[in-house]
């Protein structure tokens, strides 16, 4: 059994074409995400992944069931209502070592992707959310997630032409 993400992987995969080719779908869409973001970080991969961290962590109480929100203008939330998110708490959420994530944390404020709050953590301000850089990031996650869309549907398409490939073999009598 192959335990990610606190979610068990079943040994047998009943639709095992279906959740290998979501796999693939999902893994196209991934590494085109991330090397999108990691690339406004000359590369570093993990300075992306904490500069998404951030963006996220600090809004994720007012993305709560997740839908559109007023409160966001142009998708972006104000300051103001921002968390700050602190270095020990994304190291401890990342399963990174303090000083790692420290740095990464401290070079996201020398280039001005974030800023400090008080001696509570830091944000990604709205100002950088509005950036040239991360607009571009935006446009690319949604080309890349309307890639994903379309590999699902045409995915789901093709196992479901037989007419029963998405359902268990135990159900189809094998």
């Amino acid at each position: 059994m192959i335990e990610a993400g606190g979610l068990d992987a079943p040994a047998d995969l009943p639709n095992a074409a279906l959740q290998r080719y979501v796999m693939r779908v999902g893994a196209d869409f991934f590494i085109d995400t991330a090397t999108a973001f990691a690339s406004v970080f000359d590369g570093n991969l993990l300075t992306a992944l904490i500069f998404i961290s951030i963006a996220q962590g600090s809004v994720q109480h007012m993305n709560r069931p997740a839908h559109l929100s007023a409160e966001a203008v142009d998708g972006v939330f104000p300051d103001d209502l921002r968390r700050p998110v602190s270095v020990l708490g994304l190291s401890q959420f990342l399963g990174l070592p303090y000083e790692t994530t420290r740095r990464h944390v401290a070079r996201l404020i020398k280039l001005g992707y974030c800023r400090k709050v008080g001696g509570k953590g830091v944000i990604i301000p709205g100002e950088v959310m509005r950036s040239p850089e991360v607009n571009k990031l935006v446009a690319a996650n949604f080309r890349n997630m309307g890639r994903l869309v379309k590999g699902l549907r045409q995915g789901a398409e093709a196992l479901l032409e037989d007419g029963h490939a998405c359902r268990p073999a135990s159900a189809r009598g094998a």
